[in-house]
């Protein structure tokens, strides 16, 4: 069995299967065979939704919860098991196989995802069965399929959607095969004029949102038994996103959507670039082998305001000290602040006027991020061993271009925000000097895995080895060097019942190295225990599982709460995760038994229900700090997420009603700090097809994401508190051809 090249048959046969339902192919495995909950997330699926955010994608998966950042889902912080999802440092993101992120070693902070919007499958894996990705992958891996290029004939889709507050949506793509040559072209198109109110003076910029465009181009040249494929995608975003919040009173005052004038001038700019060449072979029928050489390069430059300069008196001629914005008590309104953090705050929510030598200081944010390498997988079967073999050479970095570039700002009687030039350090929106720390990683990786049938069992072996040497300069000049190296060991199996029906157990070591830093590795022992049914018209998938962290690492970030307030990781000792998942599909609900997995003819309406359900206990075992407590929940942790969809359809229509409970998370590991609230949102989502209006693979769609306008603290971060997003209604049509 050749996993490889039968995945890319898979997808491009486009023969996807229901919204999450089990795959007789998975990441190249067969799904049956998994020891372990797994989630495949359909072409079909993700039209259908019309969702563009993994966010909102990753809602009906169960074991898997992001953390909003700005409610449109463009820095999402994805946890998986109990891990803490800042940044989503600790699970393992890639696109085709190949490392997603800025730099995925040197700095794993991820501010760029692949755009969710025109993938054509998502692939998610958890525990033993991630092995063969790396690094971090404590909590899994997450993998995005971009668009194949046809094997035969050709295919296009085009989609045009409109939405509340100017929301537009363009998507197209077609592919077509031309004897041995076969291309694929796509361009998918997003802007949103965002559902915050900023406070508008005469000059501000109430922009709140975003416009994205990316494309993607393939070409690939098929052979008797072999194929080379050459890919290219970029990206481009801009975005008004801004790290402050709003105090908690503001929030409980109706005011939930409030953005203060002094971020009016916040603003990210991103521009992502990204090259793939794949070689394939059929070395034989029982050996394949897929070798692939890629490059990316990131850049963006997040203005943001994080300080503000204020007179201790109040008065021009005061002592001007500095006041970051993270150690403003937005809890309080900060009136429990000392009088420079009040008058802060004052100042950032208008309360206040500035006095003549008071500013805000908006710093330049700009990083370059770099990646290439190859990437070699060879498969073999021998006899009742499928064996995989990969290897992988990596280096990445991250440029840091800004460490003394500022602007500084006013805001004047009408809260318009106006630029000092003669006393801001600017030069140009990219910035014009290295400075801050200068990050490089150089990584060697190696797995191996056997899997071995015998009779009814599916016996899996895994081994993975990770060797990352470390560079940081500081300023330009000096120079720190660190290497990291672990081996994890994976083992599981899988007994068929007959009827379907399968139990299965596994064991996973968790790794996550650190870099230049004095904070240890953090190491996890991962076991997991469970029950698959896969039954004509419906599937069940029950699985437990327990995480034992010896160095728990708390990941910090200015976007996320941290018990250190340098900003830096640190080690937060012994650790546990136990928590169970369920998955529940059925076809048609309210059929008879034996009718459940047939398909209806003409208008008979069939209602297809969907459960997802996490439960889960992240806790640490030691008091290392104020911060870090025994007993306390693991920052942003959720304890229960389930998700319900129940929908009613024809050969002709749709509807879905879907709820979705978010539980409530701490900001840091003590349980007496800032936390969001738990809330249930609707969404609601209906199709019609149109051939019979002579529009053959045409579809009209209707969207409404929070149908309650349920609103809630989704967000109690650093600089403040924010929502979830607002009901949006978006509809448009679609078409395939």
């Amino acid at each position: 069995m050749r996993k490889t090249a039968i995945l890319i048959a898979f997808l491009s046969s486009n023969a996807f299967a229901d919204d999450l339902a089990p795959l007789s192919i998975f990441g190249g495995q067969d799904a049956s065979e998994i020891a372990g909950s797994s989630a495949f997330i359909t072409d079909e699926e993700l039209k259908k939704s019309g969702y563009t955010d993994t966010e909102r994608i990753m809602g009906r998966v169960p074991g898997v919860y992001s953390q909003t950042e700005d409610g449109l889902g463009l820095r999402t912080n994805i946890g998986m098991r109990g891990v803490n999802p800042n940044r989503t440092k600790k699970v393992n993101i890639t696109e085709d196989g190949i490392l997603q992120g800025p730099a995925v070693y040197s700095n794993p902070s991820m501010y760029f995802y692949p755009d969710a919007g025109d993938a054509e499958g998502i692939e998610v894996l958890k525990g033993a069965a991630a092995i063969g990705n790396g690094p971090r992958t404590t909590g899994g891996a997450i993998n995005y399929l971009s668009r194949s290029v046809p094997t035969t004939g050709s295919k296009g889709h085009f989609n045009q959607t409109f939405g509340d507050e100017g929301y537009l949506r363009n998507h197209f793509y077609y592919g077509s095969q031309m004897g041995p040559l076969s291309y694929v072209i796509e361009t998918h198109k997003t802007a949103y004029d965002g559902h915050k109110d900023i406070d508008a003076g005469s000059g501000n910029d109430t922009n709140s949102g975003f416009r994205k465009n990316s494309d993607l181009f393939k070409i690939r040249y098929n052979m008797s038994d072999s194929y080379l494929e050459l890919s290219s995608q970029n990206t481009s975003e801009t975005s008004h996103a801004s790290y402050i919040g709003l105090t908690r009173t503001d929030f409980d005052t109706g005011n939930e959507y409030r953005r203060y004038a002094a971020s009016s001038l916040d603003k990210m700019d991103n521009d992502y670039h990204r090259y793939i060449m794949t070689y394939g072979l059929d070395i034989s029928p029982q050996t394949n082998f897929v070798g692939k050489l890629y490059k990316s390069k990131y850049s963006r430059n997040w203005k943001k305001v994080g300080a503000i300069y204020v007179s201790d008196d109040g008065t021009s001629s005061g002592t001007i000290t500095k006041v970051d914005l993270a150690n403003v008590d937005w809890a309080t309104n900060c009136a429990a602040d000392a009088t420079t953090e009040l008058r802060a705050c004052n100042i950032i929510t208008n309360a206040t006027a500035m006095v003549d030598n008071e500013y805000v200081k908006r710093s330049l944010g700009h990083r370059d991020y770099g990646m290439y390498g190859y990437d070699l997988r060879l498969n073999h079967v021998m006899g009742n061993h499928d064996i995989e073999i990969g290897y992988r050479k990596h280096r990445d970095y991250r440029d840091r271009r800004d460490d003394t570039l500022e602007e500084r700002f006013t805001l004047g009687s009408n809260e318009t925000a106006v630029i000092d030039t003669a006393n801001s350090d600017y030069v140009s929106e990219s910035g014009s000097s290295d400075g801050g720390n200068d990050d490089y990683a150089s990584a060697e990786s190696i797995f191996i895995t056997d899997r071995i049938t015998h009779g009814s069992f599916v016996t899996t072996l895994g081994l993975r080895h990770e060797d990352v040497d470390y560079w940081q300069y500081t300023d330009g000049a000096s120079l720190d060097t660190q290497n990291n190296s672990q081996t994890m060991l994976a083992a599981s199996t899988v007994y068929s019942m007959g009827n379907g029906q399968s139990i299965f157990g596994a064991f996973s070591q968790g790794y996550m190295p650190t870099g230049v830093s004095s904070v240890e590795p953090e190491e996890s022992d991962n076991f997991e225990i469970g029950y698959r049914s896969s039954q004509p018209g419906s599937y069940l998938e029950v699985v437990g599982f327990h995480v034992d962290y010896d160095t728990l690492i708390e990941t910090c970030g200015i976007a996320q709460g941290c018990g250190d307030s340098s900003q830096n990781a640190k080690n937060a000792g012994e650790a546990h995760v136990t928590g169970v998942e369920v998955f529940y599909k059925v076809n048609n609900l309210f059929a008879a038994p034996q009718m459940k997995g047939a398909e209806s003819a003409g208008s008979a309406i069939r209602y297809p229900l969907t459960v997802a359900l996490t439960m889960q206990e992240a806790e640490h075992d030691v008091t290392t700090s104020s911060t870090i407590v025994d007993g306390a929940r693991i920052a942003y942790t959720p304890e229960t997420i389930y998700y319900v969809a129940l929908g009613a359809e024809t050969n002709g229509w749709s509807t879905q009603l879907s709820m979705k409970y978010n539980d409530d998370v701490y900001n840091k590991g003590v349980n007496t700090s800032a936390k969001t609230e738990s809330a249930t949102i609707f969404d609601f989502n209906g199709s019609m097809n149109l051939d019979g209006m002579g529009m053959a693979g045409s579809r009209a769609f209707l969207n409404i994401d929070n149908l309650f306008d349920k609103t809630y603290i989704a967000s109690a971060h650093n600089y403040g508190y924010r929502p979830n997003k607002p009901r949006t209604v978006m509809a448009g049509i679609s078409v395939d051809f």
